[in-house]
């Protein structure tokens, strides 16, 4: 079963299971991952976080109920998973911009999605192999520790990175995760792998390059599907993102983009990150 097929059944319980409590915990044990792992995976692929994907599905069955049905605002707010008249009567008009009553006495009708289109539509937002709608993140100073190269021969880079991390193990790295440091700088492109190591000395055979603390945009790559219009689904982004970010240097002369490898491309999904560092257009 794919990461889509195991979103879209989420979404199906969620949708059958609106009037019941439904918890992160939950759906990651059932798709049997973790619940950082899901979470993150839930929102790359839906767009919003587990918490507002809910609220909002609630909200649209209540839509559907007001319509098509005479039953009491109490009965459609226990129906719909609200703890209370007050509750559903709050967060009906936070989405809707008027009260239940209003909705229903303009014989509004609201347009039903199903959880199998949604993901359909989900799907679509891949752009060859790199899904198109970034998660934002922040993090603070990344010091990486490994081995650099010419851009165009990173595996030669890796196989040396993965020698030496076996001949003088990083006694300090923070995870098992690899980071590819891509530097782009009058024309050419220089390469730095590595893990990201904590505080305290690093054996002078790895090169260690420092990272600013940075806001980024995180694309999800699935090699498998193909990447080669990474490059252009990114680009697209950043030229037309609502928030009005920019791609961040790292100094004048020098662009750059991480490459983040967890256990998404280690358990054999090949699913690997890129961020983009960014930031608000002046």
């Amino acid at each position: 079963m794919n990461h889509f097929e195991q979103i879209s059944g989420a979404l199906q319980y969620i949708d059958s299971h609106l009037a019941e409590p439904v918890t992160l915990a939950m759906l990651a044990e059932q798709c049997h991952f973790s619940p950082f792992y899901f979470h993150r995976l839930f929102t790359a692929v839906v767009g919003k976080s587990l918490a507002a994907y809910i609220r909002d599905r609630k909200i649209l069955h209540a839509c559907r109920l007001l319509a098509e049905t005479d039953r009491s605002m109490l009965d459609i707010a226990l129906d719909s998973g609200f703890q209370s008249a007050q509750a559903f009567s709050r967060a009906f008009r936070d989405s809707q911009g008027m009260s239940a009553r209003e909705y229903r006495r303009q014989g509004c009708r609201p347009v039903v999605v199903t959880a199998e289109e949604l993901i359909v539509r989900f799907t679509n937002r891949l752009r060859g192999g790199v899904l198109v709608n970034p998660m934002l993140i922040r993090r603070g100073p990344l010091r990486i520790a490994g081995t650099c190269g010419d851009g165009s021969r990173t595996g030669e880079v890796w196989q040396r990175f993965m020698r030496l991390r076996e001949e003088k193990p990083l006694t300090n790295a923070a995870s098992e995760s690899g980071y590819e440091v891509r530097l782009y700088q009058g024309g050419g492109c220089t390469v730095h792998v590595g893990q990201c190591v904590s505080g305290g000395a690093v054996d002078p055979a790895y090169s260690v390059v420092t990272l600013p603390a940075s806001r980024y945009a995180v694309f999800d790559v699935y090699v498998a599907r193909g990447y080669e219009s990474e490059n252009s689904a990114m680009e697209e982004w950043l030229a037309t993102n609502a928030q009005g970010y920019v791609q961040r240097r790292l100094d004048p002369e020098t662009d750059y983009c991480v490459e983040f490898y967890d256990e998404r491309f280690e358990n054999g999904d090949g699913i690997v990150e890129i961020w983009v560092p960014i930031e608000k257009a002046d």
